[in-house]
Parts: structure tokens; sequence; C-alpha cells
């Protein structure tokens, strides 16, 4: 008896388990906000708006999908930033007025692709400006970090903080400044923002005059949600990323000019709005 009930709960657990376990054609999850992989690196300077990005293994989200729809700039910093004043962390008062030289990223050179004993030689082996080349091997970026009044670090901007005015961009998760320039989110009323643009998404059709794939398991778009295509199929690429995906109603891409009053840094060979 005992061990009936015991087997019967085995395999109700079972049940759950495999229930619970996500796949490629679900669509719970949609709409969930994710953090794309590429602002972990600490010279990215962000999407630009006349740009689409599919993370396909994104384990943020439930579909394993984050879609970057026609979105500029960082998730992480709202407001953007100019380019930091690089420094040398061997020379104390070589931001001047500009607060503390910290290091913003430590890499391996650029030309290391497969190649598993990399080593950079000069600092002409890096990745240009501010960028040298350190006794290890590595390529490493110093830059200058603000101070307030104190002399204490004046924090990272946050993409849930009201006040990021003066703050610079950082590596998610850590107080490392951005090495590059990244253009301010566009205006919040836009549809372009990372509210409207960037958040876990699923597959939901083929491209537009493309044949339909019985072998693919599309998701079914949710209340609020549109299958619309994103990626055309221009023979680049993995072709089970191109075709339509569920993004937010109302928020189809139609023009930079839409990114509009930016409320952060706007460049105008860098980055759309005003």
């Amino acid at each position: 008896m005992t061990r009936s009930i015991l087997s019967g709960l085995l395999g109700l657990l079972s049940v759950v388990a495999m229930a619970s376990l996500p796949s490629a054609c679900e669509s719970g999850g949609v709409g969930d906000p994710c953090l794309p992989e590429d602002e972990y690196d600490p010279q990215f300077a962000g999407f630009k708006v006349t740009e689409e990005n599919i993370e396909s293994r994104s384990f943020q989200c439930q579909t394993r999908i984050c879609l970057v729809n026609h979105f500029q700039g960082r998730v992480s910093c709202p407001l953007g930033q100019e380019a930091p004043a690089p420094c040398d962390p061997n020379n104390a008062a070589s931001c001047g007025d500009k607060g503390e030289c910290v290091l913003s990223g430590a890499v391996e050179p650029p030309n290391c692709a497969g190649n598993q004993d990399c080593r950079c030689q000069t600092d002409d082996d890096c990745y240009g400006e501010g960028w040298r080349c350190d006794s290890d091997g590595m390529c490493k970026a110093h830059v200058c970090r603000a101070l307030n009044d104190k002399g204490e670090f004046v924090g990272c901007q946050d993409p849930t903080a009201e006040d990021n005015a003066g703050k610079p961009c950082c590596v998610p998760g850590t107080e490392a400044p951005v090495a590059s320039p990244v253009c301010g989110q566009c205006a919040p009323d836009s549809q372009r923002n990372a509210q409207q643009a960037v958040y876990c998404s699923c597959r939901c059709g083929v491209a537009d005059g493309e044949p339909d794939d019985p072998n693919f398991n599309f998701c079914e778009c949710p209340q609020g949600f549109t299958c619309s295509e994103i990626r055309p199929n221009v023979g680049l690429g993995d072709p089970l990323l191109t075709g339509k995906y569920c993004i937010k109603q109302g928020s189809q891409f139609e023009s930079e000019g839409e990114c509009a009053d930016v409320p952060g840094r706007v460049n105008s060979d860098q980055c759309a709005g005003f």
C-alpha cells in the first residue's frame, strides 16, 4: 500500500517537473524583461534603432529568445554617456578633476579566435585608444570614473532608477564603467525604449514569402502581442531565426524618426532622435 502511494507521488512529481521545463515553442514568459548578453561587454556601445537583434539562447527567458526590436542604446543605461576619458593606472593624477582611474575591462586581443594561448605583445595588438597590453598579455582599458564632492563614486546608471543624471554606464552587476560612448534610449512614448522594444519573445511564423515549415513548432502570441516579421530571410545567418516574432501591439518599427526626443545623450552622427 505504501509502495503504491509512493509510486503515485513520484509519478505526479515527474509530470509536474516535465511540465515546468521550457521549450522553444512556449509563449509563456513573452513580454518578460531581459538583458542582452552584449551588455556584459565593456566595449559595447549599444544597439542601433535601425537594427534588430535576436538572442536565441537566453536563459533569462522561458522561450530562450531575448528580442531587441529596433532599440537604441543599452537597457542597463537609460541616459547613455559620452566616451569616458582614458587614463593611466600608474598615474594617480591622470584623471585630474574627472575622478578616479579604474579598470573598465580585461579581454583577450581581437585576433584570438580559435587560439587557445593568445596574448598581446604590444598596445597595437589591442582595441585602439585607451586599451593597453598588460604584463599578463591581456588587453586592458582604464577610464576615469566620476566622484562626488566627498570623493565617493557617484554610482552607476540603473534601468529602474529615477535619478541617473551624471552617472556612468556600467557593466551590469558591477561598478566597472563601460569604455565606449553610448546613446540615450529613445523617448518613453516612442515605442522604442527598453520597456517597449526589449523583452522575451518567441518565433510565431516564417518570413514573408517563405513556404510554411511544418517541422518548426511555432508559438501563438499571447494577448497584447501581435505576430510581426522581424527578420526577413535574405540568405544570411541561421534561417531558423528569420521570420515573425511576437511583439507588443503598436510597437512595429517604421523609421528611426520614431526615436523622437531622447532624454539622454544624443549625437547626430551616432544616435537617432533629438
